[in-house]
């Protein structure tokens, strides 16, 4: 998979299982080389939903993000939606505020919308006349010798498609990483921490903001920490 499909004969197909923040990007890249990609989601079109499941909490975009965006024209896009972050923002047991920078003076990470971040990447794959997104799509099987994979749709139907490449980018409880486990040989192990997540919102006072917006506040407290980003 090297070359670029438009230097080979005919398209290869680029299964991409997952149509998250990794999955859409990966579509770009893919798209963008020429392969004919289909994006499987299990999900309803996030783009549409009324409700959207999953976590919601901002992205702390860093330069390495930046530049995965740049290479598919999406930076200065996501970047003006963003709230730039200069310091952490560390809150003391006493309420002490103390501010640790990022980098050198002027330099910033930024506070980003996840599910916008996530619905505007799947757009601009569907841009791309070789690119096809498929929601409500659940992977049930796949071969790793043939390329067949089957889906399972909502309404009890099956789809079976056939793919020269399938990119597993369906997160911690990958479907994909699950039908490898049948294979002889294949080393795995899974930990977990002993910690849970919860979201929190600090809703905005007077129109403006609960505090003070260019920052990634935290508080550290040993067994547990709290952590706060700036929403547009």
């Amino acid at each position: 998979m090297e070359e670029s499909a438009a230097s080979q004969g005919e398209k290869k197909v680029v299964a991409v299982v997952g149509g998250g923040l990794v999955g859409a990007l990966n579509a770009c890249f893919f798209a963008k080389r020429g392969f004919q990609v289909e994006v499987f989601e299990t999900r309803e079109d996030i783009r549409k939903a009324k409700v959207v499941r999953g976590r919601s909490i901002n992205l702390a975009l860093s330069h390495r993000g930046r530049q995965a965006l740049k290479h598919v024209g999406m930076e200065q896009k996501i970047v003006s939606k963003g709230i730039p972050m200069h310091a952490r923002m560390i809150h003391s047991l006493s309420g002490k505020q103390s501010p640790i920078p990022y980098g050198r003076k002027g330099q910033y990470i930024l506070s980003v919308d996840r599910t916008n971040l996530n619905k505007e990447l799947l757009t601009e794959a569907d841009t791309y006349p070789n690119t096809k997104l498929n929601f409500d799509h659940k992977l049930q099987d796949w071969s790793a010798e043939t390329g067949l994979m089957t889906f399972g749709r909502p309404d009890g139907s099956q789809t079976e498609v056939q793919a020269d490449l399938i990119v597993g980018c369906d997160g911690a409880f990958s479907a994909v990483r699950k039908q490898f486990l049948r294979h002889s040989r294949f080393n795995y192990s899974q930990t977990y921490i002993p910690h849970g997540y919860m979201e929190l919102t600090m809703p905005a006072q007077n129109g403006e903001f609960a505090m003070k917006p260019n920052y990634l506040h935290i508080w550290p407290r040993n067994t547990f920490m709290m952590i706060a980003l700036p929403n547009l």
